[in-house]
């Protein structure tokens, strides 16, 4: 599989709309692909397959985090660099290590603490972990150093070309054929102009296909193929808890002890208003989380948080099913698209004509699907965009912080075609048409819920 983006005219040929380049990019050498090494079977089959395609192929091992920072946690990189260097022999490819530590701090770790919000929000850095460093600072750094053409990973996703009005090639974001393993949701914020240099080898095989291919044409070293897939957030210890670990760094951030992210605070019934226990922090709770009610005989679960000033309440119900958790609509902010242009797609426009000849964009709605988990189930949904200075429709649920953070620039009111249960300000929500990935934005909030609605009929 080559599912690379032509670099120019008569280095590919056109199949069903997407551009595969073949591994000469020019008369006078092979395209050179910069492969992201982790050290798992995923990433080291997509080199793997690259270079049996007859591609230039090297190796890059990135460290993120100095794991020195972590009080508690267990330092992985080590494995996962000795992983990475057993795949570069076997496939005998070069393998070079980059340090981006302190690109990480500032533009993933330091923002994801702000998003944080005191403990109102439970936002995603793998989003911006995949922007700002992957197709951000490691791009750059493996044109500039290495002198690549393209940057390739392990991701279960599919990058196609299409062509505008002007005839020019745009990257189109699709999702892997695997829907069990998709990752387009994580790449949903990528630049559209990233992904023209961008190659996902993997997007149109199933996991089991890979596997396959570890262990069997590519002899890749058993410690490879045997690893299992990375799961959770990179800076994060296998062995720490999340909530631990978010206190003790919001905390570090300052802030008085009543809004600090490990201040123990009350959980409070939504079906009568009853403080039934104490929580010992919001930031280690998100929306549809077990909250572990002390003494409880029934398991009772959080269903919105309240980080402001003189309130410190987890929102909790009665059950993972409870109508509490259910929502039909939601508010999104700081909004990305996957675009060249970086605008909203022209799903969200009609053309009209005035004074018989000048053409003029209207905002309508569009009928799409929304992820608003990693593995969630897509969901129907009609979608619009609020221009930037005007307020959504959307009523917010009650069972959330009194005040609301605005977002800046343009804001989408999304309406799901079903109830959909958690919605977590701060979680990404990402649109697409069909398998095409068109962008997103971050959960401003949630509307009321199911069980408000149903209060209210009554």
């Amino acid at each position: 599989p080559r599912p690379l983006l032509s670099r120019g005219s008569g280095e590919g040929e056109r199949t069903r709309g997407a551009e595969r380049a073949s591994p000469s990019s020019s008369a006078s050498r092979p395209t050179r692909v910069a492969v992201g090494i982790s050290g798992g079977v995923d990433s080291a089959v997509a080199a793997w397959l690259l270079k049996s395609a007859g591609f230039d192929v090297t190796g890059v091992l990135m460290r993120n985090w100095d794991e020195a920072e972590e009080t508690g946690g267990v330092c992985e990189f080590e494995k996962d660099q000795r992983d990475a260097r057993a795949v570069a022999a076997a496939l005998e490819i070069e393998l070079k290590e980059v340090d981006f530590v302190r690109e990480y701090w500032h533009a993933v770790f330091e923002p994801f603490l702000r998003d944080f919000e005191r403990g109102n929000a439970t936002p995603n850095p793998d989003l911006a972990c995949n922007r700002h460093i992957k197709f951000g600072a490691l791009l750059r750094h493996c044109e500039e150093a290495l002198g690549a053409d393209v940057l390739a990973t392990g991701h279960y996703a599919r990058v196609a070309a299409t062509a505008n009005d002007e005839d020019d090639e745009n990257p189109s974001l699709l999702r892997g054929v695997d829907e069990s393993k998709d990752q387009s949701y994580f790449l949903a914020s990528v630049r559209g102009e990233s992904l023209r240099r961008a190659c996902f080898p993997l997007g149109g095989l199933t996991k089991k296909q890979v596997k396959a291919l570890a262990a069997g044409p590519a002899r890749l070293p058993a410690a490879v193929t045997a690893r299992r897939s990375s799961a959770g957030i990179c800076f994060v210890g296998r062995k720490q808890n999340f909530g631990d670990f978010i206190a003790e760094y919001g905390d570090a951030e300052g802030g008085d002890a009543e809004t600090s992210f490990s201040s123990p605070g009350a959980f409070v019934s939504v079906d009568d208003g009853r403080v039934i226990g104490t929580h010992g922090g919001l930031a280690r709770y998100t929306i549809g989380q077990r909250a572990r009610v002390g003494g409880a005989p029934k398991a009772w679960y959080v269903v919105g948080k309240d980080a402001s000033v003189g309130e410190n309440v987890a929102y909790v119900a009665p059950g993972s099913e409870h109508e509490a958790l259910f929502f039909r609509e939601a508010a999104v902010g700081k909004l990305f698209w996957t675009s060249a242009s970086g605008l909203p797609p022209g799903v969200f426009f009609e053309s009209t004509v005035e004074d018989g000849s000048r053409l003029r964009s209207k905002i309508k709605s569009a009928r799409l699907t929304a992820q608003t988990r990693y593995g969630g189930e897509r969901v129907a949904c009609e979608v619009r965009l609020v221009p930037s200075g005007e307020a959504p429709a959307i009523e917010p649920t009650r069972f959330g912080p009194r005040r609301i953070a605005v977002s800046d620039g343009a804001v989408l009111e999304v309406r799901f075609d079903a109830p959909t249960r958690a919605l977590t300000p701060g979680q990404a929500l990402v649109l697409y048409d069909g398998d095409a990935c068109l962008g997103g934005g971050s959960v401003l909030y949630p509307g009321r819920s199911s069980h408000e609605l149903a209060m209210e009929a009554e």
